[in-house]
């Protein structure tokens, strides 16, 4: 048995990098080009306002960065808490059975994908906790992994119809019985265990260094009460 990792860490995700950077230079560049615009008195108009776009556009982007959570993870001697600009999530180190990179097969290879995977020992820890909105965007959110999934022949069209929009009823293994949206992302759980192994999958946007790496601590935390 490892020794408990105690120490609390914060990751800082990468979508929120240079999120500063394109929004102040996105501010100070379109002044600037309204003055060069004047300036050249409507000489090279159309490169101007592709510039001011382009500013405009950066300007965008880093406020959007900026709206992302400062931290993506908190990793405790005992919790395991995910935070997302609209709620967060939270496991117990002992209801999380293991951590991975999910994987898909092309042809005779098998393709890593750009996603930590977490597979859950017991879905009635996790569902309770869930509020709507949250699980809204994380229905949405998974959709595009359904389409991996078909493009790499691991499901059927058939099938990804039925699953786009799940079922409003679900029953855990433990027996508990759920409805709405939270028998939805029950049923989508159960559906990305099926294809890839895992029950939740979170991408790598969402962490501070490499996956592999990001495994590795993960492991750290998980490896005293496996």
């Amino acid at each position: 048995m490892g020794v408990r990792v105690r120490e609390t860490q914060h990751i800082k995700p990468m979508s929120r990098h240079n999120g500063w950077t394109l929004t102040l230079a996105g501010l100070v560049l379109m002044p600037v080009l309204l003055l060069i615009n004047y300036w050249l008195d409507g000489r090279g108009q159309l490169v101007v306002i592709f510039l001011f776009l382009v500013s405009l556009v950066m300007t965008v982007l880093g406020i959007l960065k900026l709206r992302e959570p400062v931290y993506s993870f908190s990793l405790s001697a005992d919790t395991l808490h995910f935070h997302h600009k609209i709620g967060g999530w939270s496991l117990h180190w002992s209801n999380i059975i293991r951590v991975d990179q999910p994987r898909l097969h092309s042809g005779l290879d098998l393709v890593a994908l750009p996603y930590i995977g977490v597979k859950i020992r017991d879905y009635d820890e996790f569902l309770p906790l869930m509020s709507p909105r949250l699980v809204v965007h994380l229905l949405t959110e998974q959709r595009p992994l359904l389409a991996m999934a078909l493009r790499h022949g691991a499901v059927s069209r058939h099938h990804l119809q039925d699953w786009l929009v799940e079922d409003g009823e679900y029953r855990s293994a433990g027996g508990r019985h759920y409805h709405g949206l939270a028998a939805m992302l029950g049923h989508r759980m159960t559906h990305l265990r099926e294809l890839y192994g895992y029950d939740l999958l979170i991408h790598e946007s969402n962490l501070d260094r490499e996956v592999p790496e990001f495994i590795a601590l993960l492991r750290r935390y998980l490896q005293p009460v496996i």
